[in-house]
């Protein structure tokens, strides 16, 4: 009788074991997509992996527009990578909605193209700008070479099958992003 209790014990410790690390794959996967539609500049399909949330704040179309726009603008040139998993944290179920926690580091290089950076000042503040947002050794001047730490969340309403994302990157958007998430997983 013991022996049944403890294959039992240990059935049910690698079953869930398993089930959660189906979620980390799953997640990882639908990251790595909605990752590579970015950096291809496929914003229309990039935004199916958005958390549905956002839409109920800013509308799709101006998201979208938004988005656009940065990756549009004259001056400059942008290169993203893949980004780099650091972390993925495990998966917690508030109010029938599974999140994860993912931690990266983005890899992105931008050029600018005629606005004076022959100008030492102008090189200067565009540099301490960039080291303030991303930390001092995250940014190589040239074609600037940035590495950015992010956190995303990861949101999923179908049984940890797909996984919908929202980047936490910038303090000032809190107070919208705790409308979207919940502040456990944000302070987590």
């Amino acid at each position: 009788m013991k022996k049944i209790l403890i294959l039992l014990g240990v059935s049910l410790f690698t079953l869930n074991l398993s089930f959660a690390q189906t979620a980390k794959q799953n997640v990882e996967r639908d990251f790595i997509n909605y990752s590579k539609l970015i950096s291809e500049n496929k914003i229309d399909e990039a935004l199916e992996y958005a958390n549905p949330k956002l839409f109920e704040i800013f509308s799709k179309e101006d998201t979208k527009n938004v988005m656009e726009a940065a990756f549009n603008m004259p001056n400059i040139e942008y290169k993203i990578s893949s980004p780099i998993i650091k972390e993925i944290s495990d998966v917690k179920r508030i109010e029938n909605i599974d999140y994860i926690k993912i931690k990266t580091i983005s890899p992105i290089e931008m050029k600018f193209t005629n606005i004076g950076l022959n100008d030492k000042n102008n090189l200067q503040m565009i540099l301490n700008s960039f080291e303030a947002k991303f930390g001092k050794g995250n940014v190589i001047y040239g074609f600037f070479k940035i590495s950015a730490n992010k956190e995303i969340i990861a949101s999923s309403t179908d049984d940890k099958n797909n996984w919908k994302f929202i980047t936490v990157d910038n303090p000032k958007m809190k107070p919208l992003l705790e409308k979207i998430i919940p502040s456990e997983i944000l302070e987590q």
